[in-house]
């Protein structure tokens, strides 16, 4: 019996393996997380662990290493499984409508490939075709998986281009994230193409070469699952502040001599609060020059005049008052810090905390514990 082949790598490689199926394992058996999209998501995340799952046993030697001309091992395409989930994650993770044709056109060729590998089984006795074919097919599995990350791409850009603009009645799903993911998602195909021309001539034998591209996509497990589920939930925190937000109306809360206000400001500064302007994260002097139809320079000059502050500083201290009234309200104790920042009208965790602390002189969560004496 060969001598089992363990080390540091492929112990890292386990771990996210590991990781891929009780975390799967989590949404199908926590009733809170059942729904299509998570479905969508657990099964993204199960493909790329049994990926690494069946190369990790034959490198470690527990299954012997594929023999082409003694194939007794079926080897699963899971790299034709794992983008079409994910493209119909995102479709459902941004409320699109899937069509059951695109189930159909989207694994298309893992049934193929399925038909290829019990065909080869006839094809024992040519090695040199059977090693020309598991390289085309190779190649096919980069050239499939940036496509659909391209789709995907595609999918995010018409999103965002029917949500720019700011509703009080509808939250904008957050896609930075999953464009991180897709460039990530890029740069390892790049490197499954290096491994297969270039680094595979680099070592005498075993999976080696393989190393970074596996790493890499325990990586991809960890990120993929832990990022969907908490901008899932803060997607619906945001829903429900939301809501709250818009059946409320807001009470300025900066106090003011309107006496010695200018009437226009008066006019502005009501306007800006009763249509809760400032809550869109968007809103610029531009934007805010055109619905009054006054210049930009003029509005600016008009708040600073009337409330020392600069535009930009205005509409944060309107934002921050509305955040202030939110952490220390009991109707919003349930809601994390960042899903309350966001409905403020602030479009980061950063730029909510920097003005946070530059208005109160504390950042969020020392305020609320020093308002709740927590």
């Amino acid at each position: 019996m060969e001598e089992l082949n363990f080390n540091v790598y492929n112990v890292l490689i386990l771990a996210g393996i590991i990781h891929g199926f009780i975390f799967s394992l989590i949404i199908f058996l926590n009733k809170n997380l059942n729904s299509k999209t998570n479905y969508l998501l657990a099964f993204t995340i199960l493909s790329l662990a049994f990926s690494n799952l069946q190369y990790w046993f034959i490198d470690t030697g527990i299954i012997p290493r594929y023999k082409y001309d003694n194939n007794s091992l079926l080897f699963i395409p899971f790299e034709f499984l794992m983008l079409p989930f994910f493209f119909l994650f995102v479709k459902s993770y941004l409320n699109k409508k899937i069509n059951r044709l695109e189930y159909i056109y989207l694994f298309i060729p893992f049934l193929l490939s399925i038909v290829y590998l019990l065909v080869r089984n006839f094809l024992n006795d040519d090695l040199a075709i059977i090693k020309i074919f598991n390289l085309v097919v190779e190649y096919i599995s980069i050239i499939f998986s940036i496509t659909i990350i391209v789709l995907v791409f595609r999918l995010l850009i018409i999103y965002q281009k029917s949500h720019s603009k700011y509703s009080i009645h509808d939250v904008i799903i957050k896609t930075k994230w999953l464009k991180r993911i897709l460039f990530l998602g890029i740069l390892l195909c790049v490197l499954w193409g290096i491994s297969l021309s270039i680094f595979k001539n680099l070592f005498n034998g075993g999976y080696y070469h393989l190393y970074p591209l596996w790493i890499g996509l325990s990586i991809l497990i960890y990120w993929i699952g832990y990022s969907a589920i908490l901008q899932k939930h803060l997607y619906q925190e945001r829903k429900e502040i939301r809501k709250k937000i818009s059946n409320k109306s807001h009470k300025k809360l900066l106090p003011i001599n309107n006496k010695a206000k200018s009437a226009t400001y008066l006019k502005i500064d009501g306007l800006i609060i009763d249509n809760k302007l400032h809550l869109d994260p968007s809103l610029s002097l531009k934007t805010l020059s055109k619905k009054l139809n006054l210049s930009e320079g003029y509005i600016s000059q008009l708040i600073n005049k009337n409330s020392n502050l600069s535009f930009n500083d205005y509409i944060n201290s309107l934002r921050i008052n509305d955040a202030k009234e939110m952490l220390t309200n009991d109707n919003y104790k349930n809601y994390t810090i960042l899903a309350i920042g966001l409905e403020s009208g602030f479009n980061s965790k950063s730029s909510f905390y920097a003005a946070f602390k530059k208005f109160t002189g504390q950042t969020p969560i020392e305020y609320k514990k020093g308002v709740r004496n927590l």
